[in-house]
């Protein structure tokens, strides 16, 4: 049974259809996630299920009785109320009920035993006990609690309009989920929430008993929770019947068998083009359409390669010294210092290489924007000192994007008004790409800009697509050091993908500040945590962090899992075999890690799926050569067919040798 169902749907903006003729339904219990470029119309499609947004033709339909609840990446909220009256204002059933329970029983408490209301209060109250009986709504007040507190809201007699915008975003997620609504549609509900909250909030989704419908970036939480995937793209909604592994599953297999087909119809136009430069002297109307199919078919690879994205692009060479920092010492504001405040940050010494791959992690609050802001120059600290390479050419892509985010009317708004196309020619008309000069047109449509919407103004876009543009705006300045700070917020997945393959191809340094556990698996061999005020390193990936810090809360006598230890940034990493630390600088305090004690580079994931692809192609490879010998020992009397079987040998040979060269450098890498 559906509680939702939108049939025929169709919604446009002016002259960009979103969707046409789209069918969509939530069943009970459902667990779906959209996925799907932005811009693509995730977030309309979710007010449209919500009843908030009309569509312009077709019909939505719900079951009268279906409590939806959405909480989308701006929610709306009365900036009169209390925190705790705003997580009450969406409340069900169970909520009203205990709500009345508890204003009954203080009613009876201050009634006095000859009081004429005494045997109504009492009556009221036995029947208000049966109803939480039949609606289980005894551990509600548990279930608040324990909402409230893993989200981190605290006061609950703040008001809404005194609250930052991520602290409203979480206040929003936590009203909808003691609503225990029906369905719940959630838009990007791990934005400005840290990993733990993140990880609690999957394990609360996979156990809500209403239908879900989600919106995220967070791929982990994508795949644990969801049980099927829509795909909306070009006004089209693919349903596929499983998690995001069974989605990317049969995606690989949609592209295989496209891979086939375009090499079928690669042979075709050659043939095609073969016969048409023969130049036929006859004009029947046959040849004529043959040489208008020609035409169509050369145009159709052009069409295809719309919508593809490739950030490789050149690089300014870095030397060997990246980022210097030494002593750093921060505060939250000026003179707190001075007034013996806690720090935000002391004592952080470390040489940032060209090859670092560093991820900055810890609570919210805890600093972890403010140290990117130090090492970008936007902010001075209170104490050390740090100092950028002479061949640093920096990018920071911030949290906010203020730069194309910013309002109306002020100095960064003022880029809302510019076209998208006149944005990127700002930073370059031409950027050199994989070899070629494109034109910031032809860049930007690798961008998922199409010809359209370039000439349209930055207002018009959507805030994944503004970060999308943002994100292109920078990379084609050619840096060498780049500094992300929660770069996975907003961006689609596809876009994410994108990215991650950029930065492990990157040649540079790179320090990420993210809360996805998936983009950092992705990215980072290096952590630095955040504990009251210092950085404690970590080297590994964010997976392998979790796994020793599980060991380390494990209780005693467990053996922990093989893993570097956690250590403070400011001591020197353990050597490597033979390998001596450096001696610490006069009067520099602690010893900083340098490039020398870096261990062995690891395998990145792209390198990895490589040495894996290598490992199947290998074999094969030999038997086609066992046969393409016995072919040709066999001999023959066509000598055509044995040249070429010759050359196909020869060939063959010299990928076996590329291949077996390749696997042994990529088996030396630690894995």
């Amino acid at each position: 049974m559906s509680l939702i169902s939108l049939v025929g749907v169709r919604k446009d903006f002016g002259i960009r259809t979103l969707f046409d003729d789209l069918t969509l339904h939530v069943g009970e219990k459902e667990r779906l996630g959209l996925i799907g470029p932005n811009g693509a119309g995730k977030s309309t499609l979710m007010r449209l299920l919500a009843g908030l947004e009309p569509p312009g033709a077709g019909e939505r339909r719900t079951l009268p009785q279906a409590r939806i609840v959405l909480v989308n990446q701006e929610p709306e909220m009365d900036p009169e109320r209390t925190v705790l009256e705003q997580v009450f204002a969406e409340s069900g059933e169970k909520m009203q009920l205990l709500q009345r329970y508890t204003a009954v029983s203080d009613a009876l408490a201050h009634a006095s035993d000859t009081d004429a209301c005494t045997e109504a209060l009492l009556a009221e109250l036995g029947s208000l006990n049966e109803r939480m009986d039949q609606s289980q709504a005894w551990g509600l007040e548990q279930q608040i609690r324990e909402v409230l507190d893993r989200l981190g809201i605290q006061d609950t007699q703040r008001r809404v309009g005194d609250l930052s915008g991520g602290y409203r975003k979480r206040l929003a997620l936590a009203s909808a989920l003691v609503a225990d609504p029906d369905v719940l549609l959630l838009d990007e509900p791990t934005n400005h929430l840290d990993a733990d909250c993140i990880q609690w909030l999957q394990g609360y989704l996979a156990r809500f008993s209403g239908a879900l419908v989600l919106i995220t970036h967070d791929r982990y939480v994508l795949d644990q929770v969801t049980q099927r995937i829509v795909e909306v793209d070009r006004g089209e909604a693919k349903s596929y019947a499983g998690n995001y592994a069974y989605y990317l599953a049969r995606k690989a297999e949609q592209e295989a068998s496209a891979q086939a087909t375009e090499a079928k119809f690669k042979g075709a136009l050659r043939r095609e083009l073969e016969w048409l430069s023969k130049g036929p002297k006859a004009r029947s109307t046959k040849q004529k359409a043959r040489i208008q199919r020609i035409e169509a078919m050369q145009e159709a690879p052009r069409r295809q390669a719309k919508g593809q994205i490739s950030l490789a692009s050149n690089q300014r060479r870095l030397g060997k010294r990246a980022i210097e920092a030494e002593e750093l010492a921060v505060w939250a504001t000026d003179g707190a210092h001075q007034a013996g405040g806690q720090p935000l940050l002391k004592n952080f010494s470390y040489d940032f290489s060209p090859e670092d791959r560093i991820g900055i992690i810890g609570p919210n609050g805890s600093g972890k924007s403010t140290l990117l802001d130090l090492i970008a120059g936007r902010r001075l600290p209170h104490g050390g000192r740090i100092e950028l390479g002479a061949t640093v050419k920096l990018a920071y892509f911030d949290q906010h994007s203020e730069s194309l985010l910013g309002e109306a009317g002020t100095a960064s708004g003022k880029l809302l008004d510019k076209k998208v196309i006149d944005v990127v020619k700002e930073a370059a008309s031409t950027v050199e790409v994989e070899g070629s000069q494109l034109s910031a047109s032809q860049l930007l449509e690798r961008f998922l800009f199409p010809p359209a919407q370039q000439h349209q103004p930055v207002r018009k876009l959507s805030g994944g697509e503004r970060r999308r543009l943002y994100l292109c705006r920078l990379l084609i300045e050619a840096p060498n050091v780049l500094l992300l700070d929660e770069p996975t917020n907003d961006l689609d997945v596809q876009t994410l993908t994108v990215l991650e393959d950029f930065l492990e191809d990157f040649r540079g340094c790179v320090v990420v500040v993210s809360h996805d556990r998936y983009f950092l698996d992705r990215t980072v061999d290096r952590l630095f945590s955040f504990d009251n005020s210092e950085l404690h390193r970590f080297e590994g990936n964010y997976s392998a962090y979790l796994e020793r810090q599980a060991a380390l809360a494990s209780p005693k006598g467990t053996t922990p899992p093989a893993a570097v230890p956690v250590q403070t940034s400011t001591s020197s990493p353990p050597p490597s075999p033979g390998v001596t630390p450096s001696a610490a600088k006069p009067g520099a305090g602690a010893t900083r890690p340098t490039a020398a004690a870096k261990p062995a580079r690891k395998r990145s994931f792209k390198e990895s799926r490589e040495l894996g692809d290598l490992e199947r192609q290998l074999p094969t490879w030999d038997e086609e050569r066992s046969r393409l010998e016995g072919l040709l020992a066999a001999g023959g009397s066509d000598y055509a067919a044995l040249e070429g079987l010759t050359l196909q040998l020869s060939e063959l040979l010299e990928r076996i040798h590329r291949g077996e060269e390749r696997w042994l450098e990529l088996s030396e890498l630690a894995g």
